[in-house]
């Protein structure tokens, strides 16, 4: 087939324009900005490659083609302790990164910057200015890259010299000239902030909360004041406020993923869980490639009562990843959580089918569990003999903790117990056991028995101790932990209580419990339930990776 010039063009075009559709099909760049080496011989100009980073993110925040970076945001995703700005800004998912350096030429400042993209590692585009300072040359800088680069936050050089040096210097000076720069700009967020982050390292809560203060009652940018805000909701611990904080934070600067991240998680751990759902699927919206917002947004819809959302949102996420056996467990436990175990059980063995190794056969005991819970006991035990037969492969040293545990919750106790008294290592699990069959005198026997110390072994030894009154049970906690914290004897007063029967004391010690416990914390939530004379709202999933001893206890209220 041949072509005339006509036609060569015309083609020339198509392709140009099916390219650019192409990329615009993609999701937007996401820049990070980098700190310009200092070339000019000139170290009294050190500060302006600390500069422009801080220039340029907040002036090109809103005025590129997709989304910039703050160093906040950067250093929440990648980590503080990371100082390498390429790293660092790959690590925070940025596509491309703006560097530089700086010059002198002809007696002017000449800021060089190129725009690397980090996926092809070309250079998307060069830029160069030249001015007599260094503010103007920031500007023009601003301005080559967009002309609608937003004004910086101060106009005062001096100001900016301060910030941007103090930034590298030791706490003291840096305070030093911090606070020197907010007197010469009292409306200069960023040294405001720094100087509540410098300011933190003291230690001293009365000068940061009145430093928090201060800074707040002057006319900041929203987002700097939306910073500030949050570490005054950090400092007071209220997580109302914090959440509120961080969410008008995270309006501020969508492109600042880990901050949505944690926004969700706080929510969740607060027990907001239709909050942090919306903040997980405004993740996955902005990243369709992360599986942990699919998979966590399922979650947080489950917690929050959305049955039917939870289960589509494990089912798109299936969908999208159809070799993913995760997404396959994920839906499994959502369907588990709300009493549907047929349907759990289903899911966990396509979950093992598509991938055995994903919870080292874990699948199999999850659906013995369902089955279980379903009155199939049959089925239960054979898939807990598979279960059997793949763990003992490759953790053989744990199992007859899961073992024991499936006997006594199944109502095979003495089998259970025999069991354990037979293995090294499980005492402390085995004077649960025992106390839960009612013979307290065998507990109290292997109780003095345990040799090796931990969480556990404490809570078994004192609740082997002989039945009392719930007056005198709160006398002995006292005693045992007079020297740790309140919440370990709270605990063990709790188990030890419902250990001895004692239900009516039990419950205001577990409602205290739960009330310092994350809200994800079904056991201690079902616990409370339960003394209530409740149904549990969300059941627990069984947990195949790691045996609670303490379940035994749930089972048994």
């Amino acid at each position: 087939m041949s072509f005339n010039r006509a036609s060569l063009l015309a083609l020339a075009l198509l392709l140009s324009l099916t390219a650019c559709q192409k990329e615009s099909e993609g999701p937007p760049p996401r820049y990070a900005i980098a700190r310009f080496a200092n070339l000019s011989g000139d170290p009294s100009l050190d500060w302006v490659g600390r500069a422009a980073p801080a220039y340029l993110t907040r002036t090109l925040l809103k005025a590129l083609d997709g989304p910039v970076l703050t160093s906040r945001a950067l250093n929440r995703a990648a980590g503080a302790g990371i100082s390498d700005d390429r790293a660092q800004a790959q690590l925070a998912g940025a596509t491309h990164l703006l560097s530089g350096y700086i010059e002198k030429v002809n007696g002017k400042l000449r800021l060089y910057s190129v725009d690397e993209d980090l996926n092809t590692h070309q250079n998307a585009r060069t830029l160069a200015v030249e001015a007599a300072q260094p503010l103007p040359a920031l500007n023009g800088l601003a301005h080559a890259f967009s002309p609608s680069a937003a004004p910086y936050l101060t106009s005062n050089p001096e100001a900016l010299r301060l910030y941007s040096s103090a930034l590298d210097e030791p706490l003291d000076r840096a305070l030093a000239d911090l606070r020197a720069a907010v007197q010469i700009d009292p409306a200069f967020g960023p040294a405001w902030a720094s100087l509540i982050d410098y300011t933190s390292l003291r230690n001293d809560r009365s000068l940061l909360a009145s430093t928090i203060e201060e800074a707040l009652n002057k006319p900041l940018a929203p987002l700097d004041k939306a910073q500030i805000q949050l570490e005054k909701t950090l400092l007071d611990k209220d997580m109302d406020a914090r959440l509120a904080a961080m969410r008008d934070l995270s309006q501020q600067t969508p492109a600042d993923l880990a901050l949505i991240k944690s926004l969700a998680e706080s929510g969740t751990a607060a027990g907001r869980f239709a909050q942090a759902a919306a903040e997980w699927k405004r993740l996955r919206d902005t990243d369709p490639n992360d599986r942990d917002a699919w998979n966590q947004l399922g979650y947080a819809l489950a917690w929050s009562g959305d049955f039917p959302a939870a289960l589509n949102a494990m089912k798109q996420y299936a969908a999208r990843w159809p070799e993913d056996p995760n997404a396959l467990d994920s839906a499994g436990d959502v369907y588990y959580m709300y009493g549907e175990f047929p349907e759990a059980a289903a899911w966990y063995l396509k979950a093992n089918d598509k991938g055995p190794q994903l919870l080292a056969g874990g699948d199999f005991y999850k659906a013995a569990w369902a089955y279980f819970r379903a009155g199939e006991k049959a089925k239960a035990n054979a898939a807990f003999e598979q279960f059997r037969a793949v763990r003992t492969k490759s953790t053989p040293a744990g199992f007859p903790l899961f073992e024991a545990d499936w006997l006594f919750r199944t109502g095979r106790e003495k089998q259970a117990i025999a069991l354990l008294r037979k293995e090294d290592g499980y005492r402390a699990e085995l004077v649960l056991q025992e106390l839960l069959a009612g013979d307290r005198a065998a507990a109290a026997k292997d109780a003095a028995a345990i040799k090796q110390p931990s969480n556990l072994s404490t809570i078994a030894r004192f609740a082997a101790l002989p039945s009392a009154s719930a007056a005198e049970w709160e006398s002995r906690a006292g005693m045992l932990h007079a020297q740790n914290n309140e919440p370990a004897r709270r605990f063990t007063l709790g188990i030890a209580l419902l250990l001895d029967g004692k239900k009516e004391a039990a419950l205001p010690v577990w409602e205290k419990i739960a009330e310092e416990s994350s809200a994800t914390d079904f056991f201690t939530q079902s616990i409370v339930e339960k003394l209530k004379g409740k149904k549990p709202k969300i059941e627990q999933v069984p947990d195949s990776l790691n045996v609670n001893p303490l379940r035994v206890v749930a089972d048994n209220l």
